[in-house]
């Protein structure tokens, strides 16, 4: 069972590797695939309902496994195992906005969460363990399933966001990081990259030492959160017609 252990003999992540560029083509196949029967879906509640549930269904199954991992790996640590990343903050979000149908946590799941969603599928951070191991399904599943999410509820559901919502946004998710932050000196972790880089090549070597790339990375999410707006608008033009 190499495919669940923590240290195993298996295949290592390669970077724009097949594997990686499959997920991105399984993405965006799902994506225009919401868009293209978008008026299917929303014609029949059964087929909208069950891809509601089906979402929410995988990412707790998908939370409750990775604890698993963990704990039958030895190696459960609060530094590292509790759901305090931007992509947890995100797929808690998901849940959140699929449920009650609420305009903030689909904001808050557009903006924050489709945007660390995109950047870490593409720039993930699970060297040691590459295709078919639990850690990278568990990993590309759930961000990309972030991204899923959020398209069917602006596409079938038709949640709209607004461009005011993005500074909402901004502001809690400094507020969430505020508090991850000293969740972090408590325990000694790095939840959300708050005390240090992380450890494989990513946009944040280009952002300067701590604690600047945290300012760097301010100015950054502003916008990354205008362009996915701009995004949002152009496809809302050209396919949604709301």
């Amino acid at each position: 069972m190499w495919w669940w252990n923590f240290n195993h003999d298996g295949p290592a992540f390669e970077s724009f590797g097949i594997d990686q560029l499959m997920v991105w083509l399984c993405l965006a196949l799902a994506c225009f695939s919401i868009i293209l029967f978008q008026k299917y879906l929303r014609r029949s509640p059964l087929a909208s309902q069950t891809i509601k549930w089906l979402i929410v269904f995988i990412f707790l199954l998908g939370q409750l496994s990775l604890q698993l991992f963990y704990i039958t790996n030895g190696i459960w640590d609060p530094r590292f195992s509790l759901p305090l990343k931007v992509s947890d903050l995100a797929w808690i979000a998901v849940v959140i906005m699929l449920i009650t149908g609420s305009r903030f946590w689909t904001a808050f799941a557009f903006y924050a969460g489709t945007s660390s969603a995109l950047l870490t599928i593409v720039f993930p951070d699970i060297e040691r363990y590459g295709f078919p191991h639990f850690r990278f399904l568990h990993f590309f599943i759930t961000h990309a399933l972030i991204v899923v999410g959020v398209a069917y509820q602006v596409v079938v559901r038709r949640v709209f966001i607004s461009f005011r919502s993005l500074f909402a946004v901004w502001g809690a998710l400094n507020i969430a990081a505020a508090l991850v932050f000293l969740v972090n000196l408590y325990f000694g972790g790095n939840y959300m990259y708050l005390m240090e880089k992380p450890a494989s090549p990513s946009p944040y070597d280009f952002f300067g030492p701590w604690p600047y790339y945290l300012l760097t990375l301010q100015a950054i999410a502003l916008a990354a959160f205008v362009c996915l707006y701009a995004a949002y608008r152009f496809i809302l033009k050209k396919f949604l017609l709301f």
